[in-house]
């Protein structure tokens, strides 16, 4: 007989008339809805000791009723039983190597490069801080000496997109030899036909517009609140963020550069954001059609602070969303189970089963000043994490290296049997280090919550389709498999995904 998949969850829908609930299952990207008879019949199928069935045996209810044949076998067929739980780990591995294949082929190769660790401002939460980084800047022949050696660290197709940030420290602050590097990096970037942004703090972009206008794509500035709110949480010593940020942002969008707006959410600012909105309205932003604004949540960085759950701080956004037009406007991808069901919406497919958490597993490598390679956003500038150098030659660290994306949810204990395990990725691995100093311990994030708030807000669309049978939602009662979604379990095949995951 067979049993349930150690990744399937059920939720129940909320909405009136006869009980409905969605079957999802993260390793099979399936969900279909079913009704009380079915998930009655799941009970049957769990692979369940002498104790449990002997509880099903004496409850009070009636025990479910087996499943027949054809409904067995497409629940089979889409990913939610397997003949053992043995054969089902077995499939997981296969699916990571392949996986982990597939993406590094298909994804886009994000790189950074860091031409100074010097910052003007000093964000409480920021984790450069809690090193006390310091640096000059990156030198010309330095600059140069990189892009000689990208061939040789990337090892990509000759066809495969390049996406390059310029980070930080902070690259425009307003210094004559900071800003020639970050304008030299750019026509570099461009002259090797790889897409380009920066990512700042605002402050001194206003300054910068005009010089780096016509060279970057798109510059990311980080907006916590409105003035008051900001200022505190994003201080400028001597000086007022706020205002110099905003000046920025007016002349980044005047010099036609698009600015994506990322907001660090906790539970302290997220009460100001419609005041943000309000104030983006006032100041003409919204009408130029050339900036977006996203949510990232605040990670903890430091091991010895208690932090609200990041489900919990979903659930308040979400609340406050409902309440207040103004949110609307926030793109809320930076909660990863939002990001992959607003994908299954759009695309018909979740996020591939992944069992890593973000690029560092992936491709992902950073370039500074000094020489040093790192695997991760926040590792550089940490150098017993860099993973190798590239001055005065390529030299790769392949231990260190593989650290980083050897790393999977399959090899962390802790993370056996938690249903997220295929796509969380055991969440950050940097902050597992600076939490446990550990890499193979989890770091939990929203995944599942995400999941679980979208499907209950998408009750009335997943049940709309699944009764049309026109997209990836099947419907399984009583009465059988009434649209059954004929897409076969393991997505491997299907295509044009955004797959990148990007942290920073």
């Amino acid at each position: 007989m067979p049993v349930q998949s150690a990744y399937n969850v059920v939720v129940p829908l909320p909405k009136e008339g006869p009980p409905r609930f969605a079957l999802f299952n993260t390793l099979a990207g399936s969900i279909d809805i079913l009704d009380q008879s079915v998930v009655d019949g799941l009970k049957t199928l769990q692979g369940a000791g002498p104790q449990q069935l002997l509880q099903i045996r004496t409850s009070r209810t009636p025990p479910p009723v087996a499943l027949d044949a054809a409904v067995i076998d497409y629940l089979d067929r889409r990913g939610y039983l397997f003949e053992s739980l043995d054969e089902e780990r077995v499939q997981s591995r296969l699916l990571y190597d392949e996986m982990l294949r597939f993406h590094r082929e298909v994804v886009r190769q994000p790189i950074a490069i860091i031409p100074s660790y010097n910052c003007d401002l000093k964000c409480p939460y920021c984790w450069q801080r809690l090193y006390d980084m310091d640096s000059p800047i990156m030198s010309e022949q330095t600059a140069e000496r990189l892009f000689e050696a990208l061939p040789h660290v990337l090892g990509r197709a000759p066809d495969q997109p390049v996406d390059l940030a310029i980070f930080g420290g902070e690259p425009l602050q307003d210094v004559p030899a900071l800003r020639d590097r970050v304008v030299q990096l750019l026509e570099l970037s461009n002259g090797a036909g790889f897409s380009t942004k920066i990512i700042s703090n605002g402050v001194g972009l206003a300054a910068a517009a005009p010089h780096i206008a016509g060279k970057v794509e798109s510059v990311q500035v980080t907006i916590d609140g409105p003035a008051e709110v900001h200022r505190r949480r994003r201080p400028l010593p001597h000086g007022d963020s706020f205002t110099a940020m905003a000046d920025g942002v007016d002349a980044a969008l005047a010099h036609g550069i698009h600015v994506h707006v990322r907001v660090n959410v906790d539970v302290h600012n997220l009460p100001s954001l419609p005041e943000l909105v309000d104030f983006a309205r006032e100041r003409g932003w919204l009408a130029t059609g050339r900036i977006d604004f996203h949510l990232a949540p605040v990670k903890n960085h430091n091991p010895r602070k208690e932090t609200n759950p990041e489900g919990t701080l979903l659930d308040e956004v979400l609340a406050l969303s409902d309440r207040r037009e103004q949110m609307s406007v926030f793109d809320m991808t930076g909660f990863p189970g939002i990001k992959y069901f607003q994908g299954f919406r759009e695309s018909g497919l979740f996020s591939l089963h992944r069992f890593f958490n973000c690029e560092a597993q992936i491709n992902f490598f950073a370039f500074d000043l000094h020489g040093d390679i790192y695997a991760c956003w926040d590792a550089a500038g940490i150098k017993d994490l860099s993973v190798g150098r590239f001055l005065p030659e390529v030299e790769l660290y392949e231990r260190r290296l593989n650290m980083w994306r050897k790393r999977t949810t399959l090899d962390i204990g802790e993370c056996g049997g938690c249903t997220s395990q295929p796509h969380c990725g055991g969440g950050c691995q940097f902050l597992a280090l600076e939490h446990t100093s550990s890499f193979f311990s989890p770091n939990c994030d929203s995944m599942m919550e995400g999941y679980v708030r979208s499907i209950e807000r998408n009750a009335t669309w997943l049940l709309e389709r699944a009764k049309a049978g026109d997209h990836a939602v099947g419907l399984v009662t009583a009465d059988g498999v009434v649209s059954p979604v004929e897409r076969e379990f393991g997505l491997v095949e299907m295509g044009g995904v955004n797959l990148a995951v990007n942290c920073g």
